[in-house]
């Protein structure tokens, strides 16, 4: 055997141990591990609209300020080392003044909450907002500042099973009007 002979074997040798050695290394600390998909956003026929009357009236000259939702912007991601979902979500209300408006402010209150996959709404938060009109219009849009639930979990895969609720903050009679002549 030549020195050239022997240098090809040890050459080939230690490519194919090179080999089995990334071969065994199986986890790749680069690769991204899946993650469950986000919870599913329901915004509720009976809550996604708002109507402030003026007195005990009921009708169109009674009629203070007429908001809804225009939707949301919203995103999740999971810490999967202490198993912590986080939900980040922005309302976006439209709103009118009415005929029985006083001023070109507004204010109104909506909420946050999350089901648990039993079905239990575990956590509910309330937020303000406080909308401005301008003076030549009675039209307004707001989109408010980002919304953050941490919810801590048992079982990371049950993240997409729970479950968010976004709403106004009604009060009985408002959620009565709603349900009597809402939209379908």
């Amino acid at each position: 055997m030549t020195i050239a002979n022997g240098l090809r074997r040890v050459c080939a040798l230690g490519l194919v141990s090179f080999a089995g050695f990334l071969a065994a290394c199986s986890s790749n600390p680069f690769e991204e591990q899946p993650v469950p998909a986000c919870p599913r956003a329901f915004l509720p026929n009976d809550t996604a609209r708002l109507v402030q009357f003026s007195g005990q009236g009921k009708d169109l000259t009674d009629v203070i300020l007429e908001a809804e939702f225009g939707g949301y912007l919203g995103d999740c991601g999971y810490d999967l080392d202490d198993k912590i979902l986080n939900v980040v979500i922005s309302p976006v209300i439209n709103a009118e003044l009415g005929p029985a408006a006083q001023g070109r402010n507004a204010k109104l209150q909506y909420f946050v909450a999350l089901k648990d996959p039993s079905g239990e709404f575990i956590q509910k938060n309330l937020f303000d907002v406080d909308m401005a009109f301008p003076s030549n219009l009675n039209l307004a849009r707001y989109r408010d500042e980002q919304v953050t639930l941490n919810v801590p979990l048992d079982d990371i895969w049950a993240g997409p099973d729970y479950e968010i609720y976004l709403g106004f903050q009604l009060s009985a009679d408002q959620l009565d009007y709603n349900r009597r002549f809402g939209k379908n």
